[in-house]
């Protein structure tokens, strides 16, 4: 009943001339921005978190589409299993694997990510739109978060969170038009988009809780909002939401104990002193303050502030839900940052599903009531607000190739994945198996893996030249490793043990990297 609801009302909005207008500029600027980059394996800002993700696709795909039992290219936990919150766009990416081949794994992937987030855009429009007629108003949150560099970047790559906001934006539109139309299916749609946005990142469950917990107060003060049966109906999906939600969490600590995996724990990390405080504090204002907006989109949200004090009494009458929405997201935010307040200096994408709820929703208020206003004030508002989208779009697509390149200080300066590009060509040139299974001397967890597509283990030794070849032959015996691979630069300061390695491993490549083969795999450890 309610995927009906859901297909008829998308099939009724795209007759809408102005919806289809708003789907095409949204589309063509979604493949303006990422298609370019679609084929590309992790890069760019925290290569490591991405690389993460596309892991578990491609351990999808070959490993058989065992949902419950995800598992990544690392080794670091027993056959790579490893707890993950709900892993579906990782999921629906390896089936595309299925259809378009392996290789394309990565495409889909980002593709996935970047049409999922295009509805969302579409339905930001729509819950201005359809309540103002404001055309050029619908279109400002889409480009103002094209115009978030942090936003923007993440929307085209792996990382679940713009994914699971995207959901929660389709659902916030559908509980909206559920106290407009009381229509009971509506509701039914929202809950469930907001219930797999939670599982997808478990930060955006905390918003269906709010969505639920304003529906119950408004049901107990307003009688007429839900019949009895409805009540029961809305009470069975609040707790059957929070049961799906924690069973999967529970599961995942399952995982991450049984098979020792600690690459996706998700457990309180609050901030630990005063002084862990300022170095955040310190970290944000030197590295992220500039990357999650830009000065205009300070100086926007500013305005929007203004505006909502502003029109403070015609929002509390039009859009209430909307508006205690709005301060519950507020709240959450301030939640998450006594939680998980620890990775906010080391994380800019953490931002995304904490604070982006209560920055979209302030805009989306402002831009509901600037577009009540007809005649002249209509025109001058299309006038004033297509500038600023446009502004937003042109420093957005600037802001993001630059993100996107290889030159982007002073985050590129550690990029750690560049020297790995053409790993899996030469691997394979060099006739190393598919299966083989090596050992990386790099310090993130999958990305080597990914790039050079074999299983294993990444280990970063803090002084290569003060090991022995017992140092390397030790862990690949205890894991099954055949192949040692490093960077070039690496290998180089081995050169004091060059001997010693030449009686255990034999030199297979030389370049991206340069690989080792060991010559004896019945060594025990």
């Amino acid at each position: 009943m309610a995927f009906t609801s859901f297909t008829a009302a998308n099939k009724a909005a795209l007759k809408h001339p102005y919806h289809i207008a708003a789907a095409v500029l949204l589309l063509a600027t979604s493949a303006l921005f990422y298609g370019p980059y679609l084929h590309e394996l992790p890069t760019g800002i925290h290569t490591w978190a991405q690389s993460d993700r596309l892991a578990l696709a491609i351990n999808f795909y070959d490993y058989g589409f065992h949902f419950l039992t995800p598992r990544t290219s690392s080794l670091t936990s027993i056959d790579g299993v490893t707890g993950v919150e709900f892993p579906l766009p990782a999921y629906l990416a390896a089936l595309g694997g299925v259809i378009f081949g392996r290789d394309a794994i990565s495409a889909c992937f980002r593709t996935l990510d970047v049409l999922m987030v295009t509805v969302g855009f579409f339905y930001l429009f729509r819950i201005i739109y359809d309540r103002t007629g404001h055309f050029v108003a619908g279109l400002l949150p889409a480009a103002f978060l094209f115009a978030s560099p942090t936003y923007a970047f993440y929307a085209g790559n792996f990382v679940p969170d713009p994914f699971s906001l995207s959901l929660s934006f389709i659902g916030y539109y559908y509980w909206l038009r559920f106290f407009e139309q009381r229509r009971f299916p509506d509701l039914r749609i929202a809950l469930s988009l907001l219930v797999l946005a939670g599982l997808i990142k478990t930060t955006t469950a905390l918003h269906f809780g709010a969505v639920v917990g304003i529906t119950m107060l408004w049901a107990f003060v307003d009688m007429q909002l839900l019949q009895q049966r409805q009540r029961l109906e809305l009470v069975i999906w609040a707790v059957s939401g929070v049961g799906l939600i924690g069973f999967f969490f529970l599961h995942n600590q399952h995982l991450n104990t049984t098979y020792q995996s600690w690459q996706f724990i998700a457990n309180p990390n609050p901030v630990a002193d005063p002084d862990a405080w300022h170095a955040i504090v310190q970290s944000i204002r030197r590295d992220w303050l500039t990357e999650y907006l830009t000065r205009v989109h300070y100086f926007t949200l500013a305005v929007c502030i203004v505006l909502l004090f502003v029109f403070i009494r015609p929002t509390l009458r039009r859009y209430l839900p909307l508006t205690l929405l709005l301060l519950l997201s507020i709240g959450i935010a301030y939640l998450f940052v006594q939680v998980m307040g620890g990775g906010l200096g080391g994380h800019d994408y953490h931002m995304i599903c904490s604070f982006g709820p209560p920055t979209v929703l302030l805009l989306v208020v402002a831009l509901l009531n600037i577009g009540r206003y007809v005649g002249r004030m209509r025109y001058a508002t299309s006038i004033g607000l297509g500038i600023l989208g446009i502004f937003f779009v042109v420093s957005g697509y600037k802001r993001f190739n630059r993100r996107m390149s290889d030159n982007y200080p002073p985050f590129s300066l550690y990029y750690s994945h560049i020297w790995m590009r053409g790993g899996a060509a030469e691997l394979k040139q060099a006739g190393v198996s598919p299966t083989a299974r090596v050992l990386i001397l790099e310090e993130a967890v999958n990305t080597p893996q990914i790039y050079f597509d074999r299983r294993g283990i990444a280990w970063k030794p803090s002084d290569p030249s003060a090991l022995s070849p017992a140092d390397f032959l030790n862990p690949m015996s205890a894991d099954s490793l055949e192949y040692l691979i490093m960077r070039p630069e690496t290998y180089a300061q081995l050169a004091p043990i060059h001997a010693g390695l030449a009686q255990e491993f034999t030199i297979v490549a030389r370049r991206p990297g340069v690989v080792l083969r060991r010559r004896d795999m019945s060594r025990s450890w």
